[in-house]
């Protein structure tokens, strides 16, 4: 058997870097569900410390801890592969899983509409993947990456505001919102990488992942607001598919990335779950209906009402 050429060694490299990818991507999704799951263990303050809500914040916890790992999946990920859209693109293979833990623990409703709208975001990601370019020259600058987050800021927040007020769209505005967090994230440890020609360990000598972990902390925060008043079913397709556009978007806009032809029609799909996902958003009637539903069921409402953060 005679030495692996160096295709042979890149193709080695992206196969380990697609496989860390799905990793991440289901430690992310089934890591949200758990969180989805326990999330109102958190009215109750200090008391969750103590039994007999002690064991829900251990295990909202651990939901935390996956996508934790999940984060440095993604890093290790990024490594063995040419631009985070290509990371980024594998994030709908988590919501199979993801679909399982909402129908089997979380008892929600998994109807059509849901299933129809996760069908085309993961249709969508696997076209991204799919049809991925090899990219040899990315040069994403910190002012088009200042550029991008104006644009994404001048979006969300008054959309946030809106929806928090108003009690609309609110799995889609905080999912969306956390997901494009999550994409400027991985942006971020992109151009860390790049900076350090490659080296892990030399990326930490840049600003690059630390403004990342703050920004990927606000984003764990904005992901258990949106799970506070929506299923877990219509925030976490719509937080995979803004990690997915956000990339795309940023990349587009400051280094000129083009995409295959391809890559438009899985970008389209993924709109159009999005699009229906949103319209299965029921508002604030997931916060209502929690003690009768499974899951979240098990905390009742503080005062007979549901709790505020």
């Amino acid at each position: 058997m005679g030495r692996p050429t160096a295709a042979q060694g890149i193709m080695d490299g992206l196969a380990l870097g697609i496989t860390l990818a799905i990793l991440a991507s289901l430690f992310l999704n089934i890591g949200k569900g758990v969180q989805k799951w326990k999330v109102k263990v958190l009215a109750h303050r200090g008391a969750a410390l103590r039994p007999p809500h002690r064991r829900d914040l251990i295990l909202w916890i651990v939901g935390i801890l996956m996508t934790t790992v999940a984060t440095g999946l993604y890093s290790a990920a990024l490594k063995f592969t040419d631009k985070s859209s290509m990371v980024s693109s594998f994030n709908g293979v988590g919501m199979l899983g993801l679909v399982a833990f909402a129908w089997l623990v979380l008892k929600e409703r998994v109807g059509k509409q849901e299933l129809g709208g996760a069908a085309l975001v993961l249709v969508g990601t696997a076209l991204m993947g799919l049809f991925d370019q090899p990219v040899t020259d990315q040069a994403i600058s910190p002012q088009g990456l200042a550029l991008a987050g104006g644009l994404l800021a001048a979006i969300f927040v008054p959309l946030a505001i809106f929806s928090w007020v108003s009690r609309r769209w609110h799995g889609f505005t905080f999912g969306a919102l956390a997901g494009a967090m999550i994409g400027v994230s991985m942006v971020l440890g992109d151009l860390a990488l790049v900076a350090a020609g490659g080296d892990m360990t030399g990326q930490m000598n840049t600003p690059w992942p630390y403004v990342a972990l703050t920004i990927g902390t606000g984003a764990l925060g904005v992901t258990q607001l949106a799970f506070w008043r929506a299923n877990a079913m219509i925030v976490v397709p719509t937080t995979n598919s803004f990690v997915i556009l956000t990339p795309v978007f940023i990349e587009w806009l400051t280094s000129g990335t083009v995409l295959h032809p391809a890559q438009y029609g899985g970008l389209a799909s993924i709109v159009a779950g999005v699009i229906l996902l949103t319209a299965a958003d029921r508002g604030g009637q997931d916060e209502a209906a929690a003690p009768e539903s499974g899951g979240l069921g098990e905390l009742p409402p503080a005062a007979g009402g549901s709790p505020t953060p």
